[in-house]
């Protein structure tokens, strides 16, 4: 009888000396036994690769669709990123200017006798340079106070409002200096370690929460 197969291939199993179909490592010699563990290191490391791949398919198709959903990127363009708003942080609270560089001039807008006159000596002994004090042509109503400032003051006049409860800071082109007309809510000034400095004018296009 001579050597054929009845043309059948030998397969790995046959190869490995006679190895069961699942890969049983029983009654293996030790080579045909590393044979075997090297094969299965390698399927192994093939299932791994090919699981990598996958997982960074499904991150990039992910991120794809999000950029879509989002509109910052449209198939067949560079995805960018989406053009900066204004925020508030340009309003955030600024550092006061000190008062021994501020110079102010203090109104009375009320129909008390000497008020003008009693808070200039409080904003003097404070730092504040104060060259005039007088009666304001208009009453100023029922609010603490009121700074009125030129356009390039606007550090001066805050130094001033921050020492009245909610005071109100306009600019006003026909004035040269910083001006505060006294209301009828002020009571007194507020201590130097509570200050109250209202914010500076929200930069433009942001929200109107600024």
């Amino acid at each position: 009888m001579d050597d054929e197969h009845d043309g059948v291939q030998p397969d790995d199993d046959a190869v490995l000396g006679g190895a069961p179909a699942d890969d049983s490592a029983d009654d293996l010699d030790e080579a045909s036994y590393e044979r075997l563990h090297r094969r299965r290191v390698r399927r192994r490391r093939r299932q791994r690769a090919v699981f990598a791949v996958l997982v960074v398919l499904v991150l990039a198709v992910g991120g794809a669709a999000a950029l879509v959903w989002t509109g910052r990127w449209q198939p067949g363009t560079d995805p960018v990123a989406a053009p900066a708003s204004p925020t508030c942080d340009a309003a955030a609270e600024q550092p006061l200017t000190a008062p021994a560089e501020v110079s102010v001039e203090v109104l009375n807008g009320t129909d008390r006798n000497g008020l003008a006159a009693g808070v200039a000596d409080q904003l003097r002994g404070r730092g504040f340079t104060v060259p005039d004090i007088g009666n304001a042509p208009v009453a100023a109503g029922p609010v603490t106070a009121v700074v009125r400032h030129a356009p390039d003051l606007l550090g001066q006049a805050r130094a001033v409002a921050a020492r009245f409860p909610e005071a109100q800071l306009l600019v006003d082109p026909a004035v040269t200096g910083v001006e505060l007309t006294l209301g009828d809510a002020y009571e007194q000034l507020l201590p130097e370690d509570a200050l109250a400095p209202p914010a500076p004018p929200a930069p433009e296009g942001a929200p109107p929460a600024c």
